[in-house]
């Protein structure tokens, strides 16, 4: 499993957003939601970060789980959450990834990333986090919706930060 190291630039928004487009990924409405949320810090937020990225069978989980599990089977292994604000300097970081199968239901998108961070908000209708995905050669960085219930399959290939 390779390390990465992960320089927040702590960029302001319009410096992040300029930097996201120069670099050609888009983001997704929810993942604007986020960004928009006053609780999103832009300037402040910790520095330097080590990633690891596995799936939740690497963690144990071997027939997947719902996100209190992940977050049993992550501290349990020695890993973390991700800050949020870390996932666009990880999305500019990770410009290799597999070209994603067509979605075909819903649910966690086949051949996607994603970073595993502490929801901003406990609630069912806001955003719980970022994800990665190639579509078409496109590098986006979207963020999803789930109820604390979802179940990820073993699988799902998570971003974790090291401690």
């Amino acid at each position: 499993m390779q390390e990465i190291k992960i320089i927040n630039q702590n960029l302001s928004r319009e410096a992040l957003f300029h930097a996201l487009k120069s670099a050609g990924i888009p983001t997704n409405a929810y993942a604007d939601l986020i960004f928009n949320h006053p609780a999103y810090n832009y300037t402040d937020a910790e520095k330097e970060i080590s990633i690891a990225e596995l799936t939740l069978h690497d963690l144990g989980l071997k027939d997947g789980g719902n996100f209190k599990q992940i977050e049993e089977a992550v501290q349990l292994s020695g890993y973390s959450y991700c800050p949020l604000e870390a996932a666009p300097y990880i999305r500019m970081h990770y410009r290799s990834q597999k070209i994603a199968q067509p979605k075909t239901e819903s649910g966690h998108p086949p051949d996607s990333i994603l970073i595993f961070s502490k929801p901003m908000l406990h609630s069912d209708d806001f955003p719980k986090g970022f994800y990665l995905r190639n579509i078409e050669g496109i590098l986006w960085l979207r963020a999803y919706i789930a109820s604390d219930d979802y179940f990820w399959e073993p699988d799902t290939q998570l971003i974790v930060k090291k401690l």
